[in-house]
């Protein structure tokens, strides 16, 4: 059975927020929320190190990374338990999503989730444009809505806009139930975490750090079970072979933070 999940390599990830954008506009999230967010690891404020600048020719110790943040979408998820009119689901493909008609807005998910990762619309939806963007309609005043891996693309067998467009090709989607695919090859072969694995939740999203993967190695926006040729083992992150060594082990174009 299908179970799709998200690979973010976070040795990639370079914090320029396209994810965050991407999905606000495909997905038509009204003003002031975000469905995605870029977190910083680091000083008190978005974008800034932690640590103290080189001085007197003495050597810095400044240290910043990110931290991407969205719906996890949980095998074990505490909003699905918690919601009292079953408005929030589990999907057989293992996306979490929400019946907007079902909502109610007691925000008993959102108090459940340990990421922060819904928010509620407390007004009435605003847009730029107006008419909104995207191919999905606006969600009501009054309910609770969160990142649903782009399900409405997914169902036209291509991937999640945000992985589509990450530009350091640091968000890999697929069938985690699939063992050729790629998600599950960088979940089996590298350094990947959950993100507070402690609570139970048991996350489809992992978190790959310290050995870069090769990222996600096919340009189309299909998703990677409906491309007419499959990545090669090299492209997919076989960590034995010697393309995929070099393409994990080198420095990014744009440096260490």
């Amino acid at each position: 059975m299908t179970n799709y999940g998200l690979v973010i390599d976070q040795e990639r990830c370079i914090g320029c927020q396209t994810c965050a954008v991407t999905c606000k506009q495909e997905n038509n999230v009204p003003m002031g929320q975000f469905w995605n967010r870029v977190l910083t690891v680091g000083g008190d404020h978005i974008d800034t190190p932690e640590g103290s600048y080189p001085e007197d020719g003495e050597s810095g110790d400044l240290d910043m990374q990110y931290q991407p943040t969205a719906c996890q979408h949980c095998e074990n998820a505490p909003c699905v338990k918690v919601c009292p009119v079953n408005a929030t689901y589990k999907r057989d493909d293992g996306i979490v999503e929400i019946d907007y008609d079902k909502c109610i807005g007691c925000r008993y998910c959102m108090a459940a989730c340990p990421y922060n990762a819904r928010v509620f619309n407390w007004d009435e939806p605003q847009h730029l444009p107006e008419e909104g963007t995207g191919d999905v309609e606006e969600r009501p005043q009054g309910v609770v809505e969160k990142c649903t891996f782009c399900s409405h693309r997914v169902e036209e067998g291509l991937d999640p806009a945000c992985a589509v467009n990450c530009p350091a090709d640091a968000r890999i989607f697929g069938d985690l139930d699939d063992e050729t695919s790629t998600v599950s090859k960088y979940v089996n072969e590298y350094n990947t975490e959950q993100l507070l694995d402690e609570k139970g939740t048991d996350p489809n999203t992992y978190y790959v750090q310290g050995e870069m993967t090769p990222g996600r190695t096919w340009t189309s926006d299909k998703l990677e079970s409906e491309l007419d040729e499959q990545p090669t083992p090299e492209e997919a992150g076989d960590p034995d072979s010697e393309k995929s060594m070099q393409g994990a082990t080198a420095d990014p174009v744009w440096g260490d933070d």
